[in-house]
């Protein structure tokens, strides 16, 4: 059975019963699905085994719904498959506070204020400053994630060292002497407040999965090391063929926990029975946490030992959240469910502060509303600060594009009931062409796409709200902003 872009299997193995979902693209990835959602009138959820009874309902709801909300079914109170009507849930609902953890471990926008002149710059000069990239390398990756957000790509996308170098190069080095000679002002205020000029600060090597497996992944990470500049990772493991010494290098690092089926790396199936680098356990230096994406594949026991896994490796922390593939209303209500969860197992407290290492995420896709009232210029405002690398079109074209943020592939749009595109299409959100980035400082902020076509379920819609208040902001006004120092990972906004 197919629909418009993948294929959808009921099958079944010595293990039990299952669907696969494969992506009809060029690389055919898949993934296995032997766990549902079941949701009853009350709101409870449970995550259940798939049978064979089920089998064919969950074909004809991933049909109808796609392959993230198709899996989500309704059960009346005698357990019976049921479709009964739901109120939509508003934020305010769910037990969450955002603390220190995930402001300083996420994106949230409360780091922007340390970078207030390349606001200033931006209000009066029209010319943006991208001080924190994100770069994908490749689309290799070894897992096979029910939730993956590029499950479209094609793993011949990659890039060279010499194409990564220069890419970096010219928002380090070109970029500072590009705003000491044209932008002296506002690269003097921002010096003075940061200690160096306005040039790229944070770089974050991310990927389909694991950047740790591209071929040039230490030699580039060494010569990124003889720069002044913070280097993240994020990654689904570590391979036994790449020293471990390299992780000594990064100023964070970043592990996903996928679901325990998805994984190569996980001694029966058990993500805490992976390998760990000792040096990243033992470095003091080094931010080491992990993310984990709640979904149908969660029960309590895995919560449990995500808990016990924070002094065993010695995290500095752990993210949950929920899949973003998910639209608005359904996203909001599995962030319910796991709010609750966490509170149950006294992870969290009952305000939603966490109350140890264990953090909730709530993150969750914008409105069309808030789409109008945010972009009336129709100008995304993360691409004036950030810019984002994907490889995808790297075989074919000899170069790819960049993107404002990493979230475009999961953008869910409620209001027309499009599925999320689970890859990266520079003809809908790209800006320019890895080989032409400088034309992000080096030209006038400008419209490559209208957010509120395109975006209107935006997951970064504070951290718009923040620049576009920072660029509308007064000298007087931003000399007065008052630095968290609290807060880790400032160049990573």
């Amino acid at each position: 059975m197919t629909n418009q872009e993948y294929e959808i299997l009921a099958l079944n193995d010595k293990i039990g019963h299952y669907i696969r979902i494969r992506s009809l693209n060029k690389a055919k990835h898949f993934a296995v699905y032997r766990t549902f959602t079941k949701r009853f009138p009350n709101g409870k959820e449970v995550n259940a085994d798939i049978s064979e009874e089920i089998q064919d309902i969950l074909v004809k709801s991933i049909k109808e719904k796609g392959i993230t909300e198709g899996f989500i079914l309704k059960f009346d109170e005698n357990d019976n498959y049921s479709n009964f009507d739901e109120e939509k849930i508003n934020p305010d609902e769910i037990r969450h506070i955002s603390g220190n953890s995930e402001k300083s471990f996420t994106s949230t926008g409360a780091k922007l204020n340390a970078h207030w002149p390349i606001f200033h710059k931006l209000n009066e000069t029209g010319f943006g400053s991208i001080i924190r990239a994100t770069l994908t390398l490749h689309q290799v990756c070894s897992s096979r994630c029910q939730f993956c957000s590029t499950i479209n790509r094609n793993k011949k996308d990659s890039t060279t060292f010499e194409e990564t170098k220069e890419f970096i190069e010219k928002l380090y080095f070109d970029q500072a002497e590009y705003n000491k000679k044209y932008f002296s002002k506002y690269n003097d205020q921002y010096k003075k407040l940061t200690g160096s000029d306005i040039r790229l600060k944070g770089l974050i090597l991310s990927g389909g999965g694991q950047p740790n497996l591209w071929p040039h992944f230490e030699k580039l990470v060494n010569w990124l090391s003889s720069l002044d500049i913070d280097i993240g990772l994020i990654t689904n493991g570590f391979p036994k063929n790449i020293d471990d010494k390299i992780y000594d290098k990064f100023k964070w690092i970043r592990l996903s926990i996928t679901p325990e089926d998805a994984s190569p790396h996980y001694i029966d199936k058990k993500f805490n029975l992976q390998r760990i680098p000792q040096n990243i356990i033992d470095n003091k230096k080094t931010f080491f946490g992990l993310s984990y994406v709640y979904g149908p594949w969660t029960n309590d026991d895995i919560l449990k030992r995500l808990s016990l896994s924070i002094n065993k490796w010695n995290l500095d922390y752990i993210r949950m959240l929920t899949d973003c593939n998910l639209t608005r209303n359904e996203q909001l209500k599995s962030h319910n469910v796991l709010a609750e969860k966490l509170y149950k197992l006294s992870l969290i407290d009952k305000f939603g502060n966490n109350n140890g290492k264990i953090f909730h995420q709530l993150k969750f896709h914008g409105t069309e509303k808030e789409a109008e009232e945010l972009w009336s210029e129709g100008k995304c405002y993360l691409q004036t600060y950030n810019v984002f690398w994907d490889t995808t079109g790297h075989e074919t074209n000899g170069k790819s594009f960049c993107y404002p943020c990493d979230s475009v592939t999961v953008l869910a749009e409620e209001n027309t009931r499009q599925q999320s595109k689970r890859g990266f299409d520079g003809n809908i959100w790209g800006t320019v062409t890895n080989d032409k980035v400088e034309l992000l400082y080096k030209e006038k902020w400008k419209k490559f796409f209208d957010p509120r076509k395109h975006c209107s379920a935006c997951l970064f819609m504070k951290n718009n709200k923040v620049v576009k208040d920072l660029t509308a902001s007064s000298i007087q006004k931003l000399k007065q902003i008052k630095i968290d120092k609290d807060l880790e990972h400032i160049n990573f906004p």
